[in-house]
């Protein structure tokens, strides 16, 4: 979420253009769901709450550069199968599933997947589950190599997927050696969101990574598990506009310590 801003040549990863629009406002549990298409630029919008939830361009590629950020990382790992928790789009599931990875979507809003898989293109081969995201990972009986929390009412994530019960849940449902990665929307330079997330996930044995770039608003990743040889990602499926924006938030993004909660 938040940051505005993949197309692979022919012949490469193969997602599908997103649809002009026939409705622009659509009802959900959490709030008016508002699709805006530009069709100069050919790009989609999914905004609720005044929060970005996902933007591609013509070819369905993410103009979000925290999508791409935790995409270079999964790459990095042996995942195969994935957990997310959190839809909007799906534009980052798209491109897991696209490369091979099996993918499992949670989402506690069913108009969510609809319009992902109307307009977005979400494949048939995801998973597609209604429900809150932290009673699934309680549950549920899978276990996944890797966990991707971007879960956002506008642009907060619901309190009980940023502490202590969210470190735990996903700890029970990844296998041995795997990797937990949330996106986290940051409102100015003190905001200390993604480090309380990081401390609640140290708390609970996880080793803790913060990808993190200078600025006011913006987007961090924390990075939780077996992450220690991570690098920073670089961007492997620039979109058909806003590259430089794009190449330029992603080549800034770099690890860093965890601050003190209240520092």
């Amino acid at each position: 979420m938040r940051s505005i801003g993949e197309r692979e040549a022919a012949g490469g990863i193969g997602l599908v253009a997103p649809k002009p629009l026939s409705k622009v406002t659509h009802t959900s549990v959490l709030g008016t769901i508002r699709l805006r298409y530009e069709k100069d630029a050919g790009t989609l919008t999914y905004v609720q709450r005044g929060g970005n939830q996902s933007a591609v361009d013509r070819h369905g590629i993410s103009l979000d550069t925290y999508i791409h950020a935790i995409y270079g990382l999964v790459l990095q790992t042996p995942a195969k199968n994935v957990l997310m928790i959190g839809c909007g789009g799906g534009t980052l599931g798209k491109m897991l599933s696209a490369i091979g990875k099996r993918v499992t979507i949670v989402d506690i809003d069913s108009a969510s997947f609809r319009l992902a898989k109307h307009h977005f293109g979400l494949p048939a081969n995801i998973t597609c589950r209604v429900g809150d995201g932290l009673a699934y990972m309680q549950k549920t009986r899978r276990r996944f190599d890797t966990v991707v929390i971007d879960a956002f009412v506008g642009e907060t994530i619901p309190p009980h997927l940023a502490g202590g019960a969210m470190a735990a849940a996903a700890r029970r449902c990844l296998r041995r050696g795997g990797s937990l990665f949330v996106n986290v929307c940051l409102d100015n330079r003190a905001d200390r969101a993604a480090d309380i997330i990081g401390h609640h996930l140290k708390e609970n044995g996880w080793s803790v990574r913060l990808l993190d770039q200078a600025g006011s608003a913006r987007n961090a990743v924390v990075a939780a598990g077996d992450v220690r040889k991570l690098r920073p990602p670089v961007l492997i499926h620039p979109p058909n506009v806003e590259v430089p924006r794009v190449k330029i938030e992603l080549r800034h993004m770099r690890f860093r310590r965890l601050r003190d909660k209240g520092a």
